[in-house]
């Protein structure tokens, strides 16, 4: 029989392939640097075999640790589907979503708050994706959330639910330095989320405007990319509700304007779960009256105010 190695370290080996760095793969275990450091040693040192190797000031995942890692992947992703299935009877009045951090943070949260508000019995439970491959893997969870058009277009889906449009464009500090000549607009550093790097491309085929940067740097999360564009690090693609806050008190602009994804925030049952339970279909009907983006591009006025207020 096949020894195999510690479960924590194949769950940090699956966090690793799909964040695609150590530090992607501690935010989403929840656990240090060096403790999942440490797990994906003990993996390699257990198979005696290199899975991964330094690659810059980072790993990548060597051929051999690709392959393992796809097999590793598919396993657990059937573990738990299988032990969701087995404990679902007991939580059917729990809803699982799947959004990223800054989402979560910014739409996610004031909207549960207020959806337990009138539905105190249903538990909404927030999942986070990852940088990478988050676009192809929903996992365990009944409904996914997305509103970034340029990095996955709309796909139809026959329970999807629109809940607004949804206006990108690229932000900076009001003291940044730029200019816009004709059709090109000019700066320095270009601000990415790592995974959506291409939507520069896709924004300015999509407006016409031609982005011309010297430089360019890149985060784990939409959010810290959006903070740097604040503190004047440079220029990040961001959709108007994510920033609200920071366009309407003036520490962000957006001097080349937004470009506008019709029905671009969209909520649907993941491809594990593709018929909504009770709780979710529950869920989904509220949110298309309660969690719908204003005809703006912000948060409707309503998710704004105070749940107790």
């Amino acid at each position: 029989m096949v020894h195999l190695p510690p479960l924590a370290s194949l769950l940090a080996f699956d966090a690793l392939y799909h964040c695609g760095s150590v530090t992607g793969a501690a935010h989403q275990l929840g656990r240090t640097h060096s403790a999942v450091s440490k797990q994906l040693h003990q993996l390699q040192d257990h198979a005696g075999i290199a899975l991964f190797e330094k690659h810059g000031s980072g790993v990548r995942l060597t051929p051999e640790g690709q392959k393992f890692a796809t097999v590793v992947s598919a396993s657990l992703a059937d573990i738990r589907r299988g032990y969701a299935e087995v404990t679902r009877s007991r939580k059917q009045q729990t809803v699982s979503i799947k959004v990223s951090s800054t989402f979560a943070r910014v739409w996610a949260i004031p909207i549960v708050a207020r959806f337990n508000r009138h539905h105190p019995d249903i538990e909404i439970q927030i999942a986070l994706t990852v940088p990478q491959n988050s676009h192809t893997i929903d996992g365990s969870v009944d409904l996914v959330l997305s509103w970034d058009r340029l990095a996955s277009p709309m796909e139809t889906h026959p329970n999807a639910t629109t809940l607004g449009d949804v206006h990108i464009g690229p932000v900076l500090s009001p003291t940044y330095g730029y200019s816009i000549e004709g059709n090109a607009f000019r700066f320095r550093t270009r601000i990415n989320r790592r995974g959506s790097e291409a939507g520069w491309e896709r924004w300015s085929e999509l407006t016409g405007i031609r982005i011309v940067s010297q430089t360019q740097q890149t985060f784990e999360l939409a959010g810290l990319a959006h903070e740097a564009a604040e503190r004047g690090m440079g220029v990040a693609l961001a959709p108007k509700f994510l920033v609200e806050k920071e366009l309407k008190s003036g520490t962000l602009v957006a001097p080349a304007g937004f470009y506008c994804f019709r029905d671009g925030l969209v909520v649907r049952p993941s491809s594990e779960r593709p018929q909504p339970g009770p709780s979710a279909r529950i869920f989904l009907d509220w949110l298309s009256s309660h969690g719908r983006l204003g005809d703006d591009g912000y948060l409707a006025a309503d998710v704004l105010e105070p749940v107790w207020g």
